[in-house]
């Protein structure tokens, strides 16, 4: 596949510029004739370098909006290829825009559109590409991109109570944080002019504010900069692969938002393993795609040692007993009664929905399980800060008696 920038007329005379990847220059053009009025330019490009700018980038909620046109136009009757042209008509993104383009051209010369929505599979999900793979070859293509959108849009809205349950607590650390700072930069510096005329020793927790402060208003570049990179640090050794272990492990283990993390853990588990049966995918391969979705090293270890246990004749159930604080008896007792049954769609259904109504509970009372840690916290600091002030204070009378 080649790729060519090219400059057309719109049927209204907007002039617009492109980037599309065809085989050649004539299919290029063939391509354009069918959307656009008049063709100025078709140019190839000469090198395949693609800046991390121009590459395509979906996010969560385009990529569930697009399961979602698919599907709704598939209802009415509308062909894959149409559905596409239409999709690449309103889409603004001139790197996502070029991304469709090429998945109808790999369509249209008789791909599937799992095998051309893999070649991005960077941009699509592996469980994305997998029930969409399924929903062609049963001939389900339609209900399978519905049940997705459905599914993606569960974990969304999920997604979006969890971002506003911390809204309240980050406004809290946030205004103490600033206080903090304020105190520090303006009324350290007042106390400390007075003092200089004593010859005196204050007291440590005084020293140590004096320190700090006097760092960040000498140095106020070097002070932001140590701020980005101990946040820019922590973020780059989380992803370094023997440190990430005991990252995840630290987050399970911390109060409140361990059991928060644990719940948003199994609620993943269960919503995708449920999506990719139901899609009739093979349970060995679920828990491989599922235990790929899975951000936390421990979830996706135990599920691959699940999926390796059932390879070798045991239970998914009994692929869960070496982890009992990952997985809850709950968990292990549903999984065995559905695989006993043959009913391990509706097991991992319920489980599904437990586990997200019990995100949304806590999510909901967060503030309230937050508050004595919050309270802790702004005493610690703010206490802290004025105590190294108020120490020096109730020394200056007697500094003045003794300076006379």
């Amino acid at each position: 596949m080649k790729q060519f920038d090219y400059v057309v007329l719109t049927t209204e005379g907007i002039k617009t510029r492109g980037r599309l990847r065809v085989s050649n220059e004539e299919m290029a053009r063939e391509n354009l004739k069918k959307k656009y009025a008049i063709i100025i330019s078709v140019t190839e490009r000469l090198t395949d370098k693609t800046y991390f700018w121009q590459k395509p980038h979906l996010s969560y909620e385009e990529k569930m909006m697009f399961a979602k046109y698919m599907a709704i136009m598939s209802q009415v009757g509308i062909t894959i290829t149409e559905s596409l042209e239409i999709i690449i008509s309103q889409t603004t993104s001139s790197s996502n825009r070029m991304m469709y383009e090429d998945i109808l051209e790999r369509v249209s010369s008789g791909q599937t559109l799992a095998d051309a929505l893999r070649v991005y599979e960077v941009t699509f999900s592996e469980i994305f590409i997998n029930m969409v793979q399924v929903g062609e070859k049963s001939g389900t293509l339609e209900s399978v991109l519905t049940h997705l959108a459905v599914q993606m849009e569960k974990a969304y809205e999920l997604k979006k109570k969890i971002i506003s349950a911390f809204i309240y607590p980050a406004i809290i650390v946030s205004m103490t944080l600033t206080i903090t700072l304020g105190m520090v930069i303006f009324v350290m510096p007042k106390i400390l002019e007075i003092f200089k005329n004593f010859d005196v020793v204050l007291p440590l927790p005084t020293r140590i504010l004096v320190g700090v402060s006097t760092f960040i208003l000498t140095h106020p570049f070097g002070f932001i900069v140590l701020i980005f990179g101990v946040l820019g640090g922590t973020t780059l050794l989380s992803r370094i692969r023997w440190i990430r272990p005991i990252y995840h492990r630290v987050l399970l283990h911390t109060p409140i938002f361990g059991k928060i993390l644990i719940y948003m853990n199994l609620a993943r588990f269960a919503r995708t393993l449920n999506s990719l049966l139901e899609a009739g995918i093979p349970i060995t391969e679920g828990l491989q795609i599922t235990a790929n979705m899975m951000g936390n090293t421990f979830y996706k270890n135990a599920l691959l040692s699940a999926k390796e246990r059932i390879q070798r004749g045991g239970g998914l159930g009994d692929g869960f007993t070496e982890h009992p604080k990952l997985f809850p008896p709950l968990v292990k007792k549903m999984l065995y009664i559905g695989e006993r049954t043959g009913s391990l769609e509706t097991s991992t259904k319920h489980l599904a929905r437990l586990y997200e109504r019990n995100v949304d509970n806590m999510t909901k009372n967060l503030s309230v399980l937050l508050e004595p840690f919050l309270l802790i916290f702004m005493g610690i600091l703010i206490g802290g800060i004025a105590l190294s002030i108020i120490l020096p204070i109730y020394q200056l009378p007697n500094l003045i008696s003794n300076s006379r």
